[in-house]
């Protein structure tokens, strides 16, 4: 499982769907800078086998990431 101190961000990673896994998305970790967190970018599901040299990122991982932090200031 990756750590989040091995995440980089502009790395791409896959996400197989869990409702078929025929279909894939790719996620793209873009670095907030507000937050000083990352943020994923989650691609459309995508029917096929995930291109060569992109790693799986774990489903636990990617709901931690999409959670929305709890530790921001209010505007």
């Amino acid at each position: 499982m990756k750590n989040l101190n091995t995440l980089q961000h502009g790395k791409v990673y896959y996400s197989r769907c869990p409702d078929n896994p025929d279909y894939f998305r790719s996620i793209r970790l873009s670095f907030n800078p507000y937050t000083q967190g990352y943020t994923p970018q989650i691609s459309n599901p995508v029917c096929g086998v995930p291109p060569e040299g992109l790693e799986e990122i774990s489903p636990v991982l990617l709901r931690r990431l999409m959670k929305v932090p709890q530790n921001t200031p209010p505007f």
